[in-house]
């Protein structure tokens, strides 16, 4: 049961899978299974299937990128009867003050719960909420900062990072198939307007901050200080096994 391997993977065993344990369910993924790239960069990667979502997930214990990690979480919500759909997002830019030119590549849920709808997402990088965030206009806080939805656009306003709120994204409400997430999957790995396929990246959010392995630089956020290390590839390949790969 799809169920019971995800949630030994995060290590709730026994949790029950509702709108009432998502934070702690999303705060597990966020802690167990990073945000990554490295099989993009090594030319690696698989069509996407449930099949090949839980076999680098679940069985071999790595992290993904969006279009894995939400679509996992998705499958596993549905399996347990919530009413959710996978819908697709635009990301917004900030250098270039532009929604990014590969589009609606960015994979997030959509939950409804007793007359209200709420965006799911555990595949934003170090970015992402920890918590449900409700459609309705409502800002909501984790450890990770303050979120907020309005016209279905995603403000941020995160810990230590960010004094105002800002844009992060915009979404379609409109369900996505496995053929969408396949084209989304080739653009991210393909496209040279793509942020993903450009150096190898391994980010989590932690308990107090944030952890980033992007090549040999490792950045350590901890309660606002920041620690930036140049590591050798021996030391590199411990940092995976250190602070992501548990």
């Amino acid at each position: 049961m799809l169920t019971k391997r995800f949630l030994e993977r995060i290590h709730l065993e026994n949790t029950t899978i509702d709108l009432k344990h998502m934070p702690i369910i999303l705060r597990h993924i966020a802690k167990y299974i990073p945000f990554e790239n490295l099989d993009v960069m090594d030319k690696t990667t698989k069509p996407l299937s449930l099949e090949t979502i839980t076999e680098k997930l679940l069985t071999n214990r790595r992290g993904g990128l969006c279009y894995e990690i939400n679509t996992l979480l998705f499958e596993v919500l549905r399996e347990n009867h919530l009413n959710v759909k996978l819908i697709s997002a635009v990301i917004y830019e900030e250098t270039r003050q532009a929604f990014s030119k590969t589009g609606y590549t960015h994979t997030v849920i959509l939950l409804e719960d007793q007359g209200h709808a709420y965006l799911i997402d555990a595949g934003f990088g170090n970015n992402i909420p920890l918590i449900p965030v409700p459609l309705d206009g409502q800002v909501v806080s984790s450890t990770n900062g303050e979120y907020k939805i309005i016209d279905d656009e995603l403000y941020m306003k995160r810990s230590y990072r960010d004094e105002q709120f800002k844009l992060a994204y915009r979404f379609k409400r409109e369900s996505i198939t496995w053929n969408q997430l396949r084209i989304s999957q080739q653009i991210i790995e393909q496209s040279e307007d793509s942020m993903f396929n450009k150096r190898a990246l391994l980010t989590k959010c932690t308990e107090d901050g944030t952890v980033t392995l992007s090549e040999n630089n490792l950045v350590i956020m901890k309660n606002g200080e920041k620690n930036n290390r140049v590591l050798t590839d021996v030391e590199k390949q411990q940092a995976k096994k250190d602070y992501f790969y548990q």
